[in-house]
């Protein structure tokens, strides 16, 4: 629902655009996958969701002591383990932050009603520069492609000027679909498929309220990746771009003695490795683990730093929905971990809180940081294991495990959160303001 309203301020009148998005729309596309294409979001929730992590940390340990913990750039931090590493080192540590991000803005002339209000990352960039702010911390929000030299030297310039000083620290949590090579002006999408040979993903199906449908087990065939594909993958997702980022932030002096650099990624197991670690993500993520070691060594030669490769645990997100087989596999994972699942708040602050808080860093035994150790517990990997042999397809999914994934997935896009009227109207220039 839309409407514009006429409202009087300084004794002239002025049209003002309301809406209202009352519930989250999506549906599930049956020919690529049952992936889970989302129609709309809300930005009061995404902004009120934002403002909630922020106060659930300050809640637990009190408000920081401004800049203890240093000065971070995040890259990727509009969302996932980037808007939650953020909230860590800032609400956490009391870090001042820069999140980097190439998120839709407003387009306040545009027919479309969702592309006037923008994106969800946006909303959760612009609510997390209020509520760290609101707690004495230098936070700032930037527009930027990681891939474009021009957008690069705009976040140099912003650490210079809004942070105050060379950097502490990097969270690379990048996740592009897409990038412009600029040696040939060329768009480079990734591909989420296996190497060499077809693989069969179990995930399930939507259910239909009205016609009494549950969701249902499905199966899709994915077929390989191409080699170009796999080159192209590798572009847009491996080592390379954070390298860059890296020789052209130490050309500037702009990392501080003991820089820690730190790039986040998932693995995966068993259940999901055709499509992660024996896909062509996986030939992405061994070269960001490959540029993350040898970074370390280029850090610890020029400043003293390190550089570590994080190996994340199965989080919902904004992307979850459109991985085949992901909403599945985390509806079983959410379950059978209880209230051990983290998300991507919870899993960043214990990263900053337990695996880096020491003398060294915990790693295992190719120096990865493991947050995905939970999930990987013999007895967590034999359950989620027994339960996802046990499916079969065309059977009814558990209706409780949908919902809750549902859920979380929606609350990544503003809705179901807590303090929010759906009904109501919200002003669109309001909402959308810096």
């Amino acid at each position: 629902m839309e409407r514009f309203s006429l409202r009087r301020g300084d004794g002239r009148q002025a049209a003002v655009m309301e809406l209202a998005i009352p519930e989250f729309q999506f549906r599930f596309m049956p020919r690529l996958g049952h992936i889970i294409y989302p129609g709309n979001f809300h930005p009061v929730g995404v902004q009120k969701d934002a403002q909630a992590m922020v106060d659930r940390v300050v809640s637990e340990r009190g408000a920081p002591e401004p800049g203890a913990g240093g000065r971070w750039l995040v890259v990727g931090g509009s969302g996932g383990f980037g808007s939650g590493a953020r909230v860590a080192l800032g609400a956490g540590l009391g870090a001042h932050t820069l999140s980097a991000s190439f998120d839709a803005e407003p387009q306040p002339g545009s027919n479309n009603k969702i592309r006037r209000i923008g994106s969800p990352g946006y909303h959760r960039n612009l609510a997390l520069d209020r509520g760290l702010a609101a707690l004495g911390l230098r936070a700032r929000s930037i527009r930027a492609d990681a891939f474009s030299p021009d957008d690069r030297n705009r976040v140099y310039e912003a650490i210079e000027r809004d942070l105050g000083g060379p950097l502490d620290g990097i969270v690379w949590a990048l996740a592009a679909p897409r990038a412009v090579d600029v040696r040939t002006g060329r768009t480079v999408a990734s591909a989420l498929r296996p190497c060499g040979r077809e693989v069969r993903v179990k995930t399930f199906s939507g259910k239909d309220p009205a016609k009494g449908e549950p969701p249902r087990v499905t199966g899709v065939d994915i077929p390989p990746g191409t080699p170009e594909e796999a080159v192209s993958t590798i572009f847009v997702m491996g080592g390379h771009i954070v390298e860059t980022w890296v020789r052209e932030l130490l050309g500037r002096n702009l990392l501080a003695r003991g820089a820690t650099v730190l790039t986040i990624s998932y693995r995966g197991n068993v259940l999901n490795e055709g499509i992660y670690r024996k896909g062509l993500i996986g030939l992405a993520k061994a070269d960001l683990e490959f540029t993350t070691k040898a970074l370390d060594a280029v850090l610890a030669d020029a400043v003293g730093g390190r550089a570590l490769a994080v190996e994340g645990p199965a989080v919902v997100t904004e992307a979850s929905g459109g991985i085949p087989g992901v909403p599945l596999y985390m509806a079983l994972a959410m379950d059978v971990l209880g209230e051990r699942y983290e998300d991507p708040l919870a899993s960043m602050r214990r990263l900053f809180d337990e695996k880096l808080a020491g003398e060294a860093p915990v790693v295992d035994d190719e120096g990865l940081v493991r947050m995905d150790d939970r999930e990987l517990e013999p007895a967590v990997l034999d359950e989620l294991v027994r339960r996802f042999e046990a499916l079969r397809e065309g059977d009814a999914f558990d209706e409780a495990l949908y919902d809750r994934f549902m859920a979380a997935y929606a609350r990544t896009r503003g809705f179901g959160v807590e303090g929010v009227d759906y009904e109501a109207p919200f002003d669109v220039d309001a909402v959308c303001r810096p």
